[in-house]
């Protein structure tokens, strides 16, 4: 195992609840502001997100995100332990009855999220959700980190939460024929794939993968939005939105670049209230 793996190993450990979380915390935040990982990076992304903003709202928002992340990979370690405890940590769960619905009829769902809030605590308490109802069919579409040990020790934890973790390279029939027989499947598609399409995302043109359109189309099942915002250290409210409107247009290919428009006006719709909870490190904007 590298050291990167052995030292987040080593502050799972640590990593409980109370004073002890609160330590590991600090520490992690303290290590972000210090290496300011893609501090340029999050600045220039913010400049073009925001163009009215000032140097300072910008560098004081870029702060913020760093505690947030410090606090996020704090719960994910202490969560560990017990994934139930994300029941406790999730304290408030609005319009629940978009995904009662369907999971009442058997229907399958896919799920519409980014890289905002705890998306990890998102994914095991959704998980933990379901298998209270008896239902063992949640998955994520999972991308591996390019340091195995990094991605073994986060499928770790995410088998541990009871998720399921679907390849982005299962094939989209595998992934169709799921949502059919009924599992809920959750993507985060707000980061650039290549073979995307060029839409506008925060006044700015960039590339949206066209695949929840696609899977939505080819299953026939709802394409519901979900976010997660933060309260504070260990709290936090969940929201799922309308499913997205399905285009009545014939034409397969307008209709699916139709749909992925609507995928990234819900994207915008999750970040805009709380800005600091998404993950500005990415480069969306190429």
């Amino acid at each position: 195992m590298k050291s990167a793996a052995w030292a987040i190993e080593g502050l799972r450990v640590s990593a409980k609840r109370g004073w002890r979380a609160s330590c590991v915390a600090s520490l992690l935040c303290a290590l972000l502001k210090s290496i300011s990982p893609r501090g340029e990076r999050i600045l220039s992304n913010l400049s073009l997100a925001y163009p009215g903003s000032t140097e300072a709202w910008r560098k004081d928002l870029r702060r913020r995100l760093y505690e947030h992340l410090g606090w996020m990979v704090t719960e994910i370690l202490a969560l560990q332990r017990d994934p139930r405890q994300a029941f406790d940590w999730i304290e408030e769960v609005r319009n629940r009855r978009y995904v009662e619905e369907p999971l009442a009829e058997g229907k399958g769902v896919l799920f519409l999220s980014g890289h905002y809030g705890n998306w990890e605590l998102l994914a095991a308490w959704y998980a933990q959700y379901l298998s209270e109802k008896g239902f063992n069919g949640f998955y994520i579409i999972s991308q591996s980190t390019k340091d195995k040990d990094i991605a073994r020790l986060i499928a770790r934890y995410r088998l541990n939460a009871g998720i399921k973790l679907l390849p982005k390279t299962t094939s989209t029939l595998e992934m169709v024929r799921l949502l059919k027989s009924g599992a809920h499947i959750a993507a985060l598609a707000d980061i650039s794939w290549i073979g995307g399409i060029l839409l506008p995302f925060m006044g700015h043109s960039c590339t949206h993968t066209t695949g929840p359109a696609v899977l939505g189309t080819l299953a026939s099942v709802p394409i519901v939005p979900v976010a997660i915002y933060r309260k504070g250290p260990f709290r936090h409210a969940v929201e799922f939105f309308p499913p997205l409107p399905v285009p009545e247009e014939k034409n397969r290919r307008l209709k699916t670049e139709l749909l992925t428009r609507g995928v990234a006006d819900a994207l915008e719709k999750m970040i805009a209230p709380r800005p600091e909870l998404w993950f500005w490190l990415h480069n969306r904007w190429k």
